[in-house]
């Protein structure tokens, strides 16, 4: 009775290793950028469990100066996020921005360089999901205002190998007094 009992047991921890390892991670990340207010939230869900969620105020965050001796960590953390992004599907991406800086030269640059990306983006993925991205550019403003969201889904599979790396990369990088 015992044995039979260890076997159901196992039996059902496999397959839930199974259901685990096909599901999909699930990150949505709503943004806001204009004059008052400049956040991002991101949410990690897995089976409709909300695992991970956070609210960045962009204001009071401190980015590391690009002169310092940081570069092989950046340019690592880049090639770990192209690769999660490689694994990954775009969702769901809505967003509404208008392109506006002090200078009309630099808008018009700005709003050339969105637009390439927005339109790769359409060309890329606009028969397989839920694509909505309006841009425009206003000269006679000086702020930048964006708003919108982004749902990404990932394997789970997949993904723990770059949860690793992550963290391995997060752990060096507090160590080292960033």
């Amino acid at each position: 009775m015992l044995i039979v009992l260890l076997i159901i047991i196992i039996f059902l921890f496999m397959i839930m290793l199974f259901i685990l390892s096909r599901s999909r991670v699930y990150i949505y990340m709503d943004w806001q950028w204009d004059e008052e207010d400049k956040c991002v939230q991101f949410k990690v869900s897995l089976l409709h469990i909300t695992l991970y969620q956070e609210t960045i105020d962009l204001t009071e965050l401190d980015f590391p100066s690009l002169d310092t001796d940081n570069h092989a960590e950046m340019k690592e953390m880049y090639h770990l996020a192209k690769s999660v992004l490689k694994k990954s599907e775009i969702e769901k991406i809505d967003t509404e921005t208008i392109v506006a800086t002090y200078d009309p030269s630099i808008t018009a640059y700005l709003y050339v360089s969105i637009i390439t990306l927005v339109e790769w983006i359409r060309s890329h993925y606009s028969n397989k999901r839920h694509i909505q991205l309006d841009v425009s550019a206003d000269f006679e403003q000086e702020t930048f205002q964006s708003v919108g969201e982004c749902m990404i889904s990932v394997k789970m599979s997949k993904t723990i190998k770059g949860i690793k790396k992550m963290k391995k990369l997060r752990k060096e990088s507090e160590n080292s007094g960033r």
